[in-house]
């Protein structure tokens, strides 16, 4: 039986890991003064988790842990697998995912593995076991969330491979295939299951900045099977985290809709409980949220997370001014009368450098709130 929320959720993203103990108690001390209860928090914390393969220290996550249960703040748990520290690149280079383009991908950003590399595979599921086996039993942790905002297709000789067993079970014969993808067409046909190749950009690409090809059914295929590699990584996390904690519900947050790149129909399944980042532009009709917001909630018929979302400005969006005086609080409520659960918020504090240094957060670099 899987445990459902005992409190609507008020809080946010944390890194800790980006700040010095000391600060710790401080923050948490303001988080309670603005009346958050909740933390979500080990979403980029792998190097710090394993700095080498096989070494693990979850000394630092431990203090957190015990510094918010402390403060009764309810925790939703990350397996920190949303991105990858450098010497995983180093060691095991087919981890990295290939573009479009075909190139292969170096240490950095997120959204950088390959889905069907059987070192992140084998490297993850580790990493994740070891997490669920220490922290099982703690009573404040009341989601887990697996990875971040799946993602970023991979067109490597790994997916290639895996996509011709996917298409052999999907379509059993090469006939039923040609037929399917109307490959008589510029004398494109396929006599054999090595002959399919990835789409790409020396290959049918559909002009030099499109990931989609001239071929529809090869383009459509390969999103749906891109999509169904992703969600085969989001149910061997849970199974794994289910053999240890089989109460505490599992999620990954749904973003960047519409996109084609996730099934979130057929994800929708596998998580306990729907969770979603809103990030509604400046200028966008109020309509536009409330529908995302409606089809979420419609998803598994329940309510949904809003597991992220901004106090203020953003740092990626093409324009992103400050928000007025009231428009958080009504952008949060949208999504609470349309069936969410929780208030979220990226990022609690602000982050101190890199990607994020200017996205907005509850504790400002000016330690404002």
């Amino acid at each position: 039986m899987t445990k459902t929320l005992s409190r609507f959720l008020y809080g946010g993203d944390y890194n800790p890991d980006q700040w010095t103990e000391e600060t710790w108690p401080e923050d948490i001390k303001v988080f309670k003064k603005v009346d958050l209860n909740s933390a979500t928090i080990n979403i980029f914390s792998w190097a710090v988790l394993e700095p080498r393969e096989g070494v693990y220290d979850f000394s630092k996550l431990d203090k957190i842990v015990q510094e918010l249960s402390d403060a009764n703040f309810d925790i939703v748990m990350g397996t920190a697998t949303a991105a990858m520290p450098a010497w995983m690149f180093k060691k095991y280079p087919d981890i990295a995912r290939v573009d479009y383009q075909g190139r292969r991908h170096v240490f950095g950003q997120r959204h950088n593995f390959c889905p069907n590399s059987k070192n992140y595979q084998r490297l993850d599921s580790e990493l994740v076991e070891k997490l669920a086996q220490h922290y099982a039993d703690n009573p404040h942790i009341v989601v887990w969330h697996v990875n971040n905002e799946y993602g970023g297709n991979c067109y490597c000789g790994n997916c290639q491979n895996a996509f011709r067993d996917w298409l052999r079970n999907k379509y059993k014969t090469l006939g039923a295939l040609n037929k399917a993808w109307n490959m008589n067409v510029w004398s494109h046909t396929i006599y054999d299951w090595d002959e399919i190749v990835v789409p790409n950009e020396l290959g049918d690409a559909w002009g030099p900045e499109s990931s989609e090809t001239i071929v529809a059914g090869l383009s459509i295929d390969y999103l749906r099977f891109q999509s169904e590699s992703l969600q085969n990584l989001f149910k061997m996390e849970k199974a794994v985290i289910k053999k240890y904690d089989p109460e505490t519900p599992v999620t990954t947050n749904f973003h960047s809709l519409p996109n084609k790149m996730i099934d979130y129909q057929k994800w929708a399944k596998d998580q306990d409980i729907i969770s979603y980042d809103s990030y509604p532009t400046y200028d966008a009709p109020a309509y536009k949220p409330a529908f995302l917001y409606d089809l979420m909630r419609s998803l598994k018929h329940q309510p949904f997370m809003l597991m992220e979302s901004a106090p203020s400005q953003v740092n990626w969006q093409s324009y992103s001014p400050l928000k007025r005086p009231g428009q958080m609080a009504a952008t949060e409520l949208q999504a609470v009368a349309h069936g969410a659960d929780t208030v979220q918020f990226f990022q609690l504090k602000q982050a101190v450098g890199g990607s994020e240094k200017f996205h907005s957060a509850i504790i400002a670099h000016s330690q404002r709130t």
